[in-house]
C-alpha cells in the first residue's frame, strides 16, 4: 500500500489537478444521481470504461469490447437486467466523464488514491495492479537498492514515475516514456535493462514472443484499484458495493482475475487510510 509518505508526494504533484476537479465538480452540478432503480428504467447502463489498456479492456480482432473490466461490467449489467453500453475512458477524462454525469459509473482499473478521493466516490476495491520491477533475467536486480546500477524505464505521469523516484537511489538513470506500451518497447529494444509499472506487463512481453528473456523482479508497491461513482449516489454505491463482496465471496472475480492477468488475485482490502467506501462523509 502506498505509505503516508508516498501520498504527502503525491498529493503535491496532484494538487493542481485535484483542484480543476473540484472546480468542474461545481460547474457540473446539475449531473443527475445514477440509482439502480433508474438505469433498470432506462433499460441500459452508460460504464466508463477503458478500450486501449490490454488486458483492463480493449477492443478484440472482431471489433467488440473485451478485457478484465469488460467482463465484469457485463455481469454488473445483466445483474442490473440491462444492456451495457461502454463509454471509452482515458487517464485525462475519466473523471470529467463521471463527474459531468456522461457515464452511469466507472469500470476503470483506476489506482484509488486520496486526492481522486475528493472529487469521485470510490467502490471498495475489486481489483490490483501491483507495481512491479520487470527486467532482464541477467540484470541482478532485487529490490531498490539494485535500481542504481542499470537504467530504468517508466511511464512518465503515470503514478509509477513518482514512485520510481522516491524508492530509487539519487544516482539512478531513469528514462521516462510516453505510455505503456513505449516503456515495455524500451525494455524489449535494449534502450533500458528494467522497466517499473504494472504487473500485467508481463503479459505484453510474453505476447511479443520474448517472454523467457526477462522476468519479474519483485514487487515495490501494492496499487488497489476501485470502481467509482458520483458523489451523491448513494444507492449505486450500495448495490456495486454489495456486488464486489458478493461476488468477492462466490470467487467470481478471482476467476475473472486470473483468467485476465495470469495471477491470483490478492487478497484487497475494505478500508484505506484517507478514502471514504461508504459516502457518509
Amino acid at each position: 500500500m502506498f505509505n503516508s509518505t508516498l501520498a504527502n508526494s503525491r498529493s503535491k504533484i496532484l494538487s493542481g489537478v485535484t483542484a480543476i476537479l473540484l472546480a468542474a465538480t461545481v460547474f457540473a452540478g446539475a449531473a443527475q444521481a445514477a440509482s439502480p432503480g433508474e438505469v433498470k428504467a432506462r433499460g441500459s447502463a452508460v460504464i466508463g470504461v477503458q478500450m486501449d489498456q490490454f488486458p483492463w479492456g480493449f477492443i478484440d480482432q472482431n471489433g467488440k469490447n473485451d478485457g478484465f473490466d469488460i467482463e465484469i461490467a457485463r455481469l454488473i449489467a445483466s445483474e442490473l437486467g440491462v444492456e451495457p453500453k461502454f463509454e471509452r475512458i482515458t487517464g485525462q477524462n475519466r473523471i470529467p466523464l463521471l463527474v459531468n454525469g456522461n457515464v452511469d459509473f466507472l469500470v476503470p482499473s483506476m489506482t484509488i488514491t486520496e486526492e481522486r478521493a475528493k472529487v469521485i466516490q470510490y467502490v471498495i476495491p475489486y481489483s490490483s495492479n501491483d507495481i512491479t520491477v520487470w527486467g532482464k533475467k541477467e540484470a541482478a536486480i532485487k529490490g531498490n537498492d539494485d535500481l542504481n546500477k542499470y537504467v530504468i524505464g517508466v511511464n512518465r505521469g503515470s503514478a509509477f514515475e513518482p514512485l520510481l523516484v522516491k524508492v530509487a537511489p539519487p544516482n539512478t538513470q531513469i528514462k521516462r516514456f510516453d505510455d505503456d506500451a513505449t516503456t515495455v518497447q524500451a525494455l524489449l529494444s535494449g534502450q533500458v535493462d528494467a522497466i517499473l509499472g504494472s504487473v500485467t506487463y508481463g503479459l505484453v512481453i510474453d505476447k511479443t514472443g520474448h517472454g523467457a528473456e526477462y522476468e519479474r523482479k519483485y514487487k515495490v508497491a501494492d496499487n488497489f484499484q476501485g470502481m467509482a461513482v458520483r458523489k451523491g449516489d448513494k444507492e449505486m454505491l450500495e448495490f456495486l458495493t454489495d456486488f464486489v463482496n458478493r461476488r468477492t465471496a462466490d470467487g467470481t472475480l478471482d476467476a475473472i482475475y486470473k483468467k485476465w492477468i495470469g495471477v491470483d488475485r490478492p487478497k484487497l482490502p475494505t478500508t484505506l487510510p484517507g478514502v471514504d467506501f461508504t459516502g457518509k462523509q
